[in-house]
Formats: structure tokens, sequence, C-alpha cells
């Protein structure tokens, strides 16, 4: 009998991704039939799930469960890979070129804090396709993982370092000579936690970020009227209620308020849909209808862009769409 497991994720795009977990490959599935990605091998159908490395204390990637399956969103056929480095509050992003045409793909993400982390993963059969590190990596150590791991491919980034975290630092004598942050007493969070949020206010999705942890559910929906969010931004800040809504730790916190996090995920995936001005996507989703709590949440996000529009077409649009989603919120 065939025990084999498979993990299927249906894409907003249409798209069916099957994945198989024993081998960790997978299949995307077209209205046509099975894909085959651009420059695949033998126009073979199957792909290796991406195996992404973080490699040094200095990576931030605690919103991806950690070896285990995850799904990205994918931007002209690329891979988007959020993460944070140092003490910035920004959201960075690594693109890995994919083939294929869904908006969807899966990825399995590892952090390794030090050499030996990496060398007794690479033993047990962890085998990291990519191993990301900064720049400040000993060039010594990105030579011997070359030649102990010739199959793995090094993608250097350059280090920033958010000053107002860095002042938040333990004051010793080697910080105050050498510039030195203490990166394992000193976190994103921390700093948060002792300045006004309003520091950070340039940066939506950090915001998201610190907002969710403290299960701040209300200042999470108030982002997307106070900031000018990029589509970018909210499949980033999906990406962290993803994971939550998931809750694969059984926190029971989580549970009590799943169906509020359902619910915001659903109305951020429709404000995709608006600010990228979908407007045939869009008018699906409204022939179906919302919930209230959604319905409150996408009129006011349309207020806000019929006042913003750039052109009377697309005002004269958002109005409508307006009008229809009040309608739904009277009827209910």
């Amino acid at each position: 009998m065939d025990d084999t497991v498979y993990e299927e994720r249906k894409t907003p795009a249409g798209f069916l991704v099957k994945v198989r977990l024993s081998k960790l490959t997978y299949v995307v599935f077209t209205d046509s039939g099975p894909e085959v990605p651009k420059g695949a091998r033998n126009n073979s159908i199957v792909v290796n799930v991406p195996r992404v490395g973080f490699f040094g204390d200095d990576f931030d990637v605690s919103h991806f469960h950690l070896g285990e399956l995850s799904f990205v969103n994918v931007k002209a056929g690329k891979l988007v890979i959020p993460y944070q480095h140092g003490f910035s509050n920004e959201i960075k992003t690594i693109y890995l070129g994919t083939g294929s045409q869904s908006d969807v793909l899966p990825v399995v993400i590892y952090h390794y804090k030090t050499k030996e982390d990496l060398m007794a993963a690479w033993e047990r059969g962890e085998h990291a396709q990519y191993l990301v590190v900064d720049e400040e990596i000993p060039r010594s150590d990105m030579v011997s993982f070359k030649i102990r791991y010739p199959s793995m491919n090094i993608l250097v980034i350059k280090k920033r370092i958010n000053t107002s975290a860095e002042s938040q630092s333990p004051k010793t004598d080697a910080s105050k000579d050498k510039g030195v942050v203490d990166y394992d007493k000193v976190r994103a969070t921390d700093v948060a936690k002792n300045q006004n949020l309003n520091t950070y206010s340039e940066n939506p999705v950090f915001l998201a970020r610190i907002h969710l942890r403290a299960m701040e559910l209300d200042k999470v929906k108030q982002l997307l009227l106070d900031f000018h969010l990029s589509s970018d931004d909210v499949m980033f800040i999906r990406t962290f209620l993803d994971v939550m809504i998931k809750n694969e730790l059984k926190k029971p916190e989580l549970d009590t308020v799943k169906p509020q996090l359902v619910a915001m995920n659903e109305a951020f995936r429709l404000a995709v849909l608006i600010l990228e001005f979908r407007v045939e996507d869009f008018e699906k989703e409204l022939d179906l209808g919302f919930s209230k709590e959604i319905s409150n949440m996408i009129y006011a996000l349309l207020a806000k862009e019929q006042e913003t529009a750039q052109d009377l077409e697309h005002e004269i649009v958002l109005w409508e769409w307006k009008l229809r989603v009040r309608s739904q919120i009277i009827k209910k």
C-alpha cells in the first residue's frame, strides 16, 4: 500500500500546489494540467522544495516554523522570503527564481547560529541549497563552507544596524571604543517595548509584527488606514498571520482569537486586490459577499483609497465598490 503523504495548497490565483512530504518535492497544477517550470531539467513537472538556511545570530526568521514546510508568495516568478537582520526594523527579502507561474510555492527555512549547528544539521541530512550570510562572516569560513558543501549556494548580504536599537545596548568599554552591539541582549521587540512605536512609523510591517506578538489585533487592522501599504507589505503581514492561524505549537491564546485572525487575513487578502487595482478579481469577490467584520475593514480601506486616487477613473471605480460594500453592511 502506498503510504506517501502529500500536502496540498490552493493558491489565491487558482493554482494547486501538491507537495510530496517524504521527498520534499512538489508539482504545480494549472487548469490545463501539471506545470513544467521554465528551465526544468528534462521538462520535468517535479520540483525540489527549496531549502534556505540563514547563518548567524543576527538573522531573525522567527515568523517561520524552522525546518518545516512553509508556503511563501511568488512575485514575477521569484520566491519572496522575508527576514530581519541585525537591529534594523526593516523587513528585507531574499528572492529566489522558480520558473513557475504560481503565486504561492513551498519552501523550508533553517537557522544556523554557529558553524557547529550547520555541520551537525548537514550530518543528519538537512542539506540547505542556499545559505544566507552577512558580509562580516570571515572569508575563511566562507571558503570552508564552499569546500565542505560544494552544492550549496552562498548568498552574501550587507549588514545594517538600527542606531536607535544600538543606543539601547548596555554600555561597555568595548562598545564605547568600537561601536560593538551585544546582539544577544538587544532585540527589536525589546526596543519597541521601551520606546514609542511611532519611532518605527515608517515601517508598517515591523509594527504589524510587534502588534501581533502583543495580540493587539485592532492596531494591526488600523495599519490599513494609517499607512499607504504596498501589496508586498500586505503579503508580508499575511505571512505572520498564516503562522499564527496554523498555530502548530498549539498555543491556547491563539486558539481563542483564531476567528479574528482568519477574518483579518481574509481582509488583508482582499486589500491586495484593491491596492493592485485588480478590478475583475475584486468584483468577483464582491459578488460572493463579505462578512460584516470584513466588510467594515474593506469599506474603510476603499474610502481611504478613494480620497487619494490619482485619476478620475480610479476614483469612480473605488466609489462604486464602496457603495456595494456599504450595501452589504446595511443588509447584515
